[in-house]
């Protein structure tokens, strides 16, 4: 409770000189059992939960406190964010393990915004920004997966300029959080090249820079575009996401590509992802991606059965490294998808794992998110 006491005592102080005061947070939470060949359980659950307080001191210039809880997990290397995943144990925080899974909530950065104009605003404080992020469900955390760059956090000054009409664009600079020693350079413009009632298409290219002699990662850059269409007509509704990230490792150029199709029509939907990377072959592929796998290829046919329920069938392929045989593996899955009300989904999952690389065979579970 003492990490907490910081930004109560710091948006208590901004509440009483505010005008308004806006309350924003995501509650994302997971049970999961997990049964081997001889059907013995395994459980596991984690939750993420982040909360900010705003307080606006005028219509132009506000305050941001932040703060969150994750559940952890302790392997090898250390204690890490907990995840709770369709297709093993490993990385899940287990039933039993209390420290791990009710943690403490920790304050997690605050901001000073001023909209000089209404295309025009500059920040002070703590910053966090990725790029090139995943529709596939379980990749959707930007801290843990990315094509281009994973969550990176620094302190200092960013402006977020632009409109709809022209493009959105933002640039920041500052303390890299990784090491003493690093700054951070970050930035990026998204490109309307089309923007009609019906038909969408914006272009993302993105940078992001380090610069000092301990950077707490193995690369100094990343660069990349994302590609995002979008096109409607009546009940039909078709789209396509596509992502090109590059970053060095030991002196060679990694490449990563992300495709992801979607279709509607009706009460169906189609939803696929491809994932790949080229990597040096001379090294594992796991230290040189932002991802647990250097190919991946998804497939989720679903249909809405009502507007608050959806069924869905997943099949999976993942291999984590191209150089190593035997390492793949498929999963196959049912998805029962529930959306009690607005930007709330609650998931009943179940599936099987057709893999000897893998301690679980059966896994099942529910897993719960809201935005407000």
């Amino acid at each position: 409770m003492r990490n907490f006491i910081l930004p109560i005592a710091l948006v208590s102080a901004a509440c009483a000189f505010a005008a308004e005061v806006e309350i924003h947070g995501s509650v994302d939470m997971d049970y999961g059992s997990y049964f081997d060949s001889d059907f013995d359980p395994k459980n596991a659950a984690n939750q993420d939960i982040d909360l900010s307080a705003t307080a606006f001191m005028d219509e132009n210039v506000s305050v941001t406190i932040m703060a969150n809880t994750h559940s952890t997990y302790t392997d090898s290397t250390g204690t890490h964010a907990s995840e709770t995943h369709r297709h093993d144990f490993a990385r899940s925080t287990a039933f039993g393990d209390e420290e791990g899974r009710w943690t403490e909530f920790n304050f997690d950065g605050v901001q000073l915004r001023w909209d000089v104009t209404h295309a025009v605003g500059i920040i002070f404080g703590d910053l966090t920004y990725s790029a090139g992020s995943f529709n596939y469900y379980f990749w959707r955390d930007p801290a843990r997966y990315a094509v281009i760059v994973r969550e990176e956090s620094l302190r200092g000054v960013g402006a977020e300029f632009g409109n709809d009409k022209y493009g959105k664009g933002r640039v920041y600079m500052g303390a890299s959080d990784n090491t003493l020693h690093t700054m951070a350079l970050y930035g990026s413009y998204a490109v309307p090249l089309l923007n009609r009632n019906d038909e969408h298409l914006v272009l993302t290219p993105s940078v992001d820079w380090m610069f000092g002699d301990e950077i707490g990662r193995g690369y100094t850059y990343v660069l990349g575009t994302e590609v995002d269409y979008s096109k409607s007509y009546e009940k039909l509704n078709w789209g396509i996401y596509a992502v090109w990230g590059l970053h060095p490792y030991k002196g060679k150029g990694v490449h990563s590509f992300l495709v992801e199709p979607s279709f509607n029509y009706s009460i169906f939907n189609l939803g696929m992802s491809y994932f790949y990377a080229i990597t040096d072959e001379d090294y594992a592929a796991e230290p040189q991606i932002f991802t647990d796998d250097q190919k991946m290829f998804s497939v989720e046919p679903s249909f809405n059965l009502h507007k608050k329920l959806t069924l869905g069938v997943s099949y999976e392929y993942h291999d984590p490294d191209d150089e190593v045989h035997g390492d793949d593996y498929h999963f196959l899955g049912m998805n029962f998808y529930v959306y009690p009300t607005m930007r709330t989904e609650v998931v009943f999952w179940y599936g099987y794992n057709f893999s000897d690389n893998i301690d679980t065979d059966f896994a099942m579970g529910i897993s719960g998110r809201a935005d407000f």
